[in-house]
C-alpha cells in the first residue's frame, strides 16, 4: 500500500513539474510569454509554426499529473452512503463557490473595481462557460488523484480526518509550487514568499471543502465539478474587476466554511 503512494506521488509530481518548468524554461529561450490562465481553447487557437505552440502544450499537460498518478495506482476504498445525503450535498458543492467569492465580489464593487469593459454581459458570460468547460476537463482531473487515491489513503493511515486533511492539503499545495514560482518570481521574493504562505493555506482549507463533500457524496465527477467552478468563480472575479487585490477573501471566506462545516457536521 505505501508502495502505492511513492509510485502516485512520483509520477503526480514528476510529470507536473516537468511539463510546467520545462514549459518555462522553453518559454524564457525562445521569448515567448507564456499564458498562465489560458484555456484549451486558446491552445487550439496556436498553430505548430507558432514559438509559442511548445510550450503552452507542454504547459497545459502538467495538470495531468494526479490523473496519471491515479491510473497507475487506481482508486482508493470509500464507505457506502445513502442517496438522499449524497443528493443533499451535491447541491451544497454547487453553491459553496458561489457563496466562498461573494465577499470579495462585494467588497471590490464597493471599491470601484468594477470594470467588465466593452464585453457585453453575453459575451461574458460565454468566456465564463467556456473556462468551466476547459477548467473541469484539465483542472478537474486533478480530483481523480487527490480524492480518487490520496485523500482516501491518508484518511486510513492517518486515522483521522483533520489529519488526512492537512496532510493532503500541504501535498497539493506544494504539487501547485511551481506555478505559484512562475506567476510570482518577477515580482521578488518579498511578494513570492508570502504568497506561497496565503495559496497554502487557501489550499488546505479548499482540501478540507473538498473532502467533506467527497466523503458525503463519493463521487469523484461531482468534486471535479466543484473543482472547476471554484477555479471559474476566480477567473469571473478577475474578469469582471481587473486588478482587485481582494482574492485573498476567497481564502478567509473558505477558512470561514471550514469551521462552519467542522462545527455542524465534524468528521472523525
Amino acid at each position: 500500500m505505501k508502495q502505492n503512494l511513492r509510485i502516485y506521488l512520483i509520477a503526480a509530481f514528476g510529470w507536473t513539474w516537468f511539463c510546467w518548468i520545462g514549459a518555462y524554461l522553453i518559454s524564457l529561450t525562445s521569448g515567448y510569454s507564456l499564458l498562465t490562465g489560458g484555456t484549451l481553447f486558446d491552445l487550439l487557437a496556436l498553430v505548430p509554426a507558432d514559438k509559442g505552440w511548445l510550450p503552452q502544450l507542454l504547459f497545459a499537460l502538467g495538470v495531468y499529473g494526479p490523473l496519471i498518478g491515479f491510473l497507475l495506482v487506481g482508486r482508493g476504498e470509500q464507505k457506502p452512503i445513502s442517496k438522499p445525503a449524497a443528493k443533499r450535498f451535491a447541491v451544497l458543492a454547487v453553491l459553496l463557490p458561489l457563496m466562498i467569492g461573494i465577499p470579495t465580489v462585494v467588497v471590490s464593487l464597493i471599491l470601484g473595481y468594477f470594470n467588465p469593459g466593452e464585453a457585453t454581459p453575453g459575451a461574458l458570460l460565454g468566456l465564463i462557460g467556456l473556462y468551466f468547460i476547459s477548467n473541469f476537463l484539465t483542472s478537474g482531473t486533478e480530483e481523480l488523484g487527490w480524492r480518487g487515491f490520496l485523500f482516501p489513503y491518508l484518511r486510513q493511515k492517518a486515522a483521522g480526518f483533520w489529519l488526512a486533511t492537512w496532510k493532503g492539503g500541504i501535498i497539493w499545495a506544494v504539487w501547485h509550487y511551481p506555478l505559484m514560482v512562475i506567476l510570482y518570481l518577477g515580482q521578488g521574493p518579498w511578494v513570492l514568499l508570502p504568497t506561497l504562505v496565503g495559496f497554502t493555506a487557501g489550499i488546505v482549507a479548499m482540501n478540507y471543502i473538498t473532502n467533506f463533500i467527497y466523503v458525503k457524496t463519493q463521487s469523484l465527477p461531482l468534486v471535479m465539478g466543484f473543482h472547476a467552478l471554484n477555479n471559474t468563480v476566480n477567473f469571473a472575479i478577475m474578469l469582471v474587476f481587473p486588478g482587485t487585490p481582494l482574492l485573498f477573501l476567497t481564502s478567509l471566506t473558505a477558512w470561514a466554511v471550514v469551521a462552519y462545516l467542522d462545527k455542524k457536521q465534524p468528521l472523525a
